[in-house]
């Protein structure tokens, strides 16, 4: 009966230890960016992407019920405001999948059933974009520091609800569930970005708007606007009406091209805002610039306009570098432009200057740079814009060849855009019908598979961001093949620490945002490794 015992005893310690073990496992934390909020090992027990610093499953689910409400309070009236806003998008987007005319109140006596976003209470640790979501069975309780971190956590909860609730049609199938969760989160970096070239072609304002709000839902908060090239001026500058009139009247191909006036700009600027993204204009010089070239006769050497240009090649135009015309007609530009972009940015393009000697770039690009910090604003600019000696670090340097050795060297910040890496105009493979390849394929996993630190140092590094480039991309069903999925997996390697990120993991939630696009209507490259061959 002793040897029984001790034979029992012996088995029940093995289980506990091995219990220890399994719940040890399940619960362990890495260690991530920010002390205050551990990164917790998922192994795809959520959809969410970019994935949070924690999520942490409990028992149960919350169902949102067509009586449910939105409960709202800021540690000020201002904030309030601000709160009801994100309140009332929340809103909108629910409503046509549940049918659901959700009140949204301001007070924080919040009864059961409800969802509460809230400011009160936040950390100045968390930062302008962190939240904590506590969910319930009761209800729903969100906690930021900044409106922004609550703009932020709504995007989660879009995710963490069935698919169907992207529909925009009554479901009356489907149980509207949370699970019982509680999710810390903060973003590694604080500029995450996508750019659109409008110049080689246009794209109207519903149609960016459109981009915007898809890439807002993955946490993106900088949307930059290419808005000049050779092939197309694409902003109404009042003073210089032929920049629209005669430089937007084309674009590659011969098109018809197109312009937005100053208020539609405004309005773009607005709807971006409303989601807490940025608009960064960005106007390309020396080179690319043949648009303004043709406008204008007084910007080239002989007075005369140039032609307009409807081709794909580069390196071909450049504004005069010494002459006072050229800098009085920029800094009019700037003028303009900063009176209605609120970004603390304006993009002064530099790349591909190959008509321009260096010494002549050199000056210019410092000159410009001086410009628009007269406006009160931080000049951007590509690379090899970091080489010029009168560029320090009050300049941001675009990154996008990997050739940063003069912004390491001036402690410049940097925004990382490697083209082998993140140019969403590269093809996913031969067989993509769009796009180009100069810069080599890009599949989904080579897009997600990298990090900014590895291109420049992380004490340097502002972000990152994904440019789509236009040559070959003129409809918005190619627009979207070429962004997604791959925007989804920049948008992660920006907000979650490198630590923290894997591609089998990744895979796995972004399967699961297949239904949530096909819902969206979004025309996404439906890649076999994750989606298999039935497309």
């Amino acid at each position: 009966m002793k040897r029984n015992f001790k034979k029992i005893s012996r088995n029940i310690a093995i289980i506990m230890i091995f219990t220890i073990l399994i719940t040890t496992s399940q619960t362990m934390v890495l260690r991530g960016s920010s002390e205050s909020m551990p990164t917790l090992a998922v192994e795809g027990s959520n959809g969410i992407i970019p994935k949070p610093l924690s999520y942490k499953q409990g028992n149960g689910k919350f169902i949102l019920k067509k009586n449910a409400a939105i409960y709202v309070k800021g540690n000020n009236e201002g904030e309030t405001e601000k709160i009801n806003r994100i309140a009332e998008f929340l809103k909108e987007k629910l409503k046509p999948a549940t049918g659901f005319e959700l009140k949204v109140i301001n007070d924080d006596k919040v009864p059961v059933g409800s969802i509460y976003l809230t400011t009160v209470g936040g950390e100045e640790s968390m930062g302008k974009e962190g939240y904590k979501i506590d969910t319930t069975p009761e209800g729903i309780k969100v906690i930021a520091y900044d409106p922004e971190g609550l703009s932020r956590s709504v995007q989660s909860l879009r995710q963490l609800l069935p698919s169907e609730i992207e529909k925009n049609t009554l479901v009356t199938n489907v149980e509207w569930s949370i699970p019982v969760s509680t999710i810390e989160d903060k973003p590694e970096y604080g500029y995450r970005g996508i750019m659109l070239d409008v110049a080689r072609h246009f794209f109207t304002v519903d149609e960016v708007k459109r981009q915007i709000d898809l890439a807002a839902q993955y946490k993106i908060n900088r949307f930059h606007l290419h808005l000049s090239d050779d092939q197309g001026w694409r902003l109404e500058i009042k003073k210089y009406p032929d920049l629209t009139k005669i430089g937007g009247s084309t674009e590659v191909g011969g098109g018809p091209g197109g312009y937005y006036t100053q208020e539609e700009f405004k309005d773009l600027v607005k709807y971006a805002a409303q989601r807490y993204v940025e608009i960064i204009p960005e106007f390309d010089m020396p080179g690319h610039s043949n648009a303004a070239l043709a406008s204008y006769g007084f910007l080239n050497e002989n007075g005369e306009k140039k032609p307009l240009y409807t081709g794909t090649k580069v390196g071909f135009s450049s504004f005069m570098t010494h002459n006072d015309k050229t800098y009085e007609f920029i800094e009019d530009v700037i003028k303009e432009v900063s009176a209605i972009s609120p970004s603390k940015y304006i993009h002064i393009g530099g790349d591909e200057a190959d008509s321009t000697k260096k010494d002549d770039y050199d000056y210019f690009v410092g000159k410009v740079s001086g410009i628009v910090q007269k406006y009160g604003k931080t000049p951007i600019g590509w690379d090899p814009i970091d080489t010029a000696p009168q560029i320090n670090s009050s300049v941001v340097l675009q990154n996008w060849k990997d050739s940063n050795e003069a912004a390491r060297k001036k402690n410049m910040k940097m925004v990382i855009s490697i083209a082998k890496k993140a140019y969403l105009d590269m093809k996913y493979d031969e067989s993509t019908p769009y796009g180009l390849d100069w810069a080599g394929y890009i599949p989904v996993e080579t897009a997600y598979n990298w990090d900014p630190t590895d291109f420049a140092p992380k004490e340097l590094v502002l972000g990152i961001e994904a440019p789509l480039w236009t040559e070959t991309i003129s409809k918005v069903e190619e627009m979207d093949y070429m962004i997604y999925p791959r925007l989804p997996g920049y948008a992660e390697i920006g907000w979650t620490p490198k630590e923290s990120r894997d591609w089998n993991e990744y895979k796995l939630r972004l399967k699961k945002q297949g239904s949530r696009m096909n819902y969206e209507g979004i025309n996404y490259y439906k890649d076999s490794s994750i989606w298999g061959d039935n497309k």
